[in-house]
């Protein structure tokens, strides 16, 4: 299960979904709960995603 300290580690520059992904859990297949997490850290204030480069940093 990845948390939120792991996610905001790994957020040292902008980072790209998979990127994190493959940091953070490279064994799951499924994107599915990371993106969750992400989601839920934007709506929180915590991170930013950029539209146009579709990269995730810290708020």
């Amino acid at each position: 299960m990845i948390k939120e300290d792991d996610v905001l580690g790994a957020l040292d520059k902008p980072r790209a979904m998979l990127a994190l992904k493959q940091l953070l859990d490279p064994s799951n297949k499924s994107t599915d709960a990371l993106q969750e997490l992400l989601i839920r850290m934007r709506t929180d204030g915590k991170l930013k995603f950029d539209i146009r480069t579709g990269k995730w940093c810290k708020a």
